[in-house]
């Protein structure tokens, strides 16, 4: 089996379209298309990641499909509900890090999926489709700022993240990997076209990116809502 087989069972199995695909990577359609039919590129980690499948499974075809690497990062789709006036969210096996930890396939299913009415999903996203929404599951608190905890992300958060952002537009808190990692931060632009990553935990020092590596960044989308989960007794 060639890379190219691999990776259109890869994308089947994540219900995604070669359209789909080649957004989340900031591909065209037709690129994918002539991956899948044998071409080379050099977007085989981000494919990996974006799929949630083992890079080296991807690569060679040796190893298990199913990642468990640090690499992995799957956002979760958004799908319609067969119920015409409501919206579902289904959450998915993946989790996507927002620390400098790494991405795991642990995150327990309690919670399957979340059903929205289609006036409510209108009113909290200010859209009528869930196209270019996808969700993940916050694992760590490096980006937790327990003197500002409306604005930052806890362990355990569920976040909503633009995946039609595939760059830099203005400052917020971006899901992105960089250096084989992914991650969870927010990003500020500074002059001669270099970012700084801030952590919102205080305890976490800010990165300065230069433009050479802020061009290596593949970017997954911009945060734009979250959604708090925590359990307590009664």
């Amino acid at each position: 089996m060639s890379f190219g087989e691999r990776l259109k069972i890869a994308r089947k199995n994540a219900g995604l379209t070669q359209s789909d695909l080649g957004k989340a990577i900031g591909v065209s359609q037709n690129a994918i298309q002539k991956i899948e039919a044998g071409g080379d590129t050099k977007h085989k980690l981000a494919l990996a990641t974006v799929l949630g499948v083992n890079p080296v499974w991807l690569e060679s075809g040796s190893n298990s499909a199913v990642s468990e690497s640090s690499v992995s990062v799957t956002t979760k789709n958004f799908s319609r509900s067969d119920v015409e006036d409501s919206i579902k969210l289904t959450l998915l096996d993946n989790k996507l890090a927002a620390g400098d930890g790494y991405i795991n396939l642990d995150y327990p299913d309690t919670i399957r999926s979340i059903e929205f009415s289609r006036d409510k999903f209108m009113e909290i996203f200010q859209r009528k489709t869930a196209n270019n929404l996808s969700l993940a599951v916050i694992d760590g608190n490096s980006m937790y700022d327990p003197n500002n905890e409306e604005m930052s992300l806890k362990h355990g958060d569920i976040v909503f993240i633009d995946t039609s952002i595939q760059e830099f537009k203005n400052d917020g808190i971006y899901a992105f990997v960089f250096e084989g990692k992914a991650r969870i931060k927010r990003l500020q632009y500074l002059s001669g076209y270099r970012l700084k990553v801030i952590s919102d935990n205080p305890t976490y020092e800010t990165e300065i990116l230069e433009k050479d590596q802020v061009e290596q960044i593949h970017f997954i989308g911009q945060l734009i809502k979250k959604m708090p989960m925590e359990m307590f007794d009664l």
